[in-house]
């Protein structure tokens, strides 16, 4: 349903540009949901360009724990429900994912999301090793395609910029710090060691390679890497650095269910749409097997752990392992947080400095002696208010349609003192 908004709120505004987010990941939906809403490279590109008719800019970040959309609006009017259903429309999913697993989050609230997920303290392992990596490519991705603007460049540059800064300003990232590694630790819970253990690598992404490093550095005893193009695999053994003389195998991706007999534990990271391993697969498994699956969507079907001497974990199964590091990096947490809230504060000033700006310094025109000292008073004017931008922030997150309203109601009321300001001043 359309939001109403009090009129006065938008007499005389000028254009509004709203920041706003929404979609799902590990804390709002299981791995069964976020599956069925994952993005490869031409689903993204479709969904932009059809968000691009109604929004002046937009971005998403898809990833086997989130499928986050960032947009930017020009109408005070937005819609979320049409943007979830074109989202759902691509996917197939009208009839299997039901809102209650969607979040929204309108400009401080979408900021901070924002700047939680490229810090890696909202990631399912905090310290996360990846999603920097992923944030910067999605973001290039609609850099280069036109889809971000001035408000999302700003809004990611800053968000690329704290990540960064938590490598070399904090210990967040210390030790095994990815789904992979975490994947490796959960082989060693099970068999209380791999020395003497056969893995099974099934894919050659960026996955699969964190996943043999992982396997290196925990002395396995024989990594088997197969996917469906050879030479990926081989590529990937090749790039790894190997000093142990551990033995490393390739395998025809047509062969390798017939080896599963022989390996201790499959961890399987594909870009496969549909399962690649079934129940039928392990009728006749005579030795305990581990199977991880850390593909989103899921390579193995989940009626696989029906077998016997079958132990199947996926993805979120990994949240109850707490890897030895994880104390020491969650010591560090509050100082991740104090420089988002330091990035915060930059970008919410620069942010909500757009619609009071005087229209000359908008165009980009060079201002005069007077009205550079205008620009410099209201820039000063937003930081002395910036308290009323927090209280906004720290209560946003409810309901979108309430949030949005109280995002217009902030503007008009930093307008209102901004022209109280001003007119004290000509007097």
């Amino acid at each position: 349903m359309t939001p109403v908004f009090e009129e006065r709120i938008l007499e005389g505004s000028e254009v509004t540009q709203t920041l706003f987010a929404f979609g799902l990941n590990h804390k709002t939906a299981p791995v069964e949901i976020r599956e069925k809403l994952y993005l490869d490279e031409g689903e993204i590109d479709a969904l932009l360009k059809k968000f691009k008719e109604t929004l002046s800019e937009c971005f998403v970040v898809s990833t086997c724990n989130r499928t986050e959309f960032y947009g930017v609006s020009e109408s005070p009017f937005i819609d979320l429900d049409y943007y979830k259903g074109l989202l759902l429309e691509l996917k197939g999913a009208e009839d299997t994912v039901e809102d209650e697993y969607f979040f929204s989050l309108i400009s401080c609230a979408a900021c901070q999301q924002l700047f939680h997920v490229a810090t890696s303290i909202d990631s399912k392992v905090i310290g996360d090793s990846q999603i920097l990596r992923q944030l910067r490519e999605a973001y290039v991705t609609a850099s280069n395609a036109g889809y971000s603007g001035k408000v999302l460049n700003q809004l990611l540059q800053r968000a690329l910029k704290i990540g960064k800064a938590t490598y070399t300003k904090t210990s967040i990232h210390d030790g095994a710090t990815s789904v992979s590694s975490v994947a490796v630790e959960l082989g060693i819970k099970t068999f209380g060691t791999l020395n003497g253990r056969t893995v099974m690598v099934i894919g050659a992404g960026e996955m699969a390679r964190l996943t043999t490093e992982a396997l290196v550095d925990k002395n396995v005893g024989k990594i088997i890497v197969t996917n469906r193009t050879r030479e990926h695999a081989e590529a990937l053994l090749a790039e790894i650095k190997n000093d142990t003389g551990i033995e490393c195998e390739v395998l025809d991706f047509c062969d390798y269910k017939n080896k599963l007999s022989d390996v201790d534990i499959v961890i399987s990271s594909t870009g496969s749409t549909e399962p690649i391993l079934y129940k039928g697969d392990f009728a006749r498994q005579a030795q305990k097997i581990l199977l991880i699956d850390i593909a989103v969507p899921r390579d193995i079907d989940p009626a696989v752990a029906e077998c016997s001497n079958v132990i199947l974990q996926n993805i979120d199964d990994l949240n109850v392992l707490v890897d030895e590091t994880h104390g020491r990096r969650l010591k560090d947490l509050p100082k991740v947080k104090k420089i988002v809230v330091e990035e915060m504060i930059e970008f919410l000033t620069w942010y909500y400095l757009l619609p009071i700006m005087p229209a000359y310094e908008k165009t980009g025109s060079k201002p005069s002696r007077e009205q550079a000292l205008e620009i410099v008073r209201i820039k000063e004017f937003l930081n002395h208010n910036i308290s009323e931008i927090h209280k906004f922030a720290a209560k946003s997150g409810g309901d979108f349609h309430d949030d949005l309203n109280s995002h217009f109601t902030l503007i008009e009321r930093l307008r209102s003192m901004k022209a109280e300001t001003f007119a004290t001043v000509a007097v």
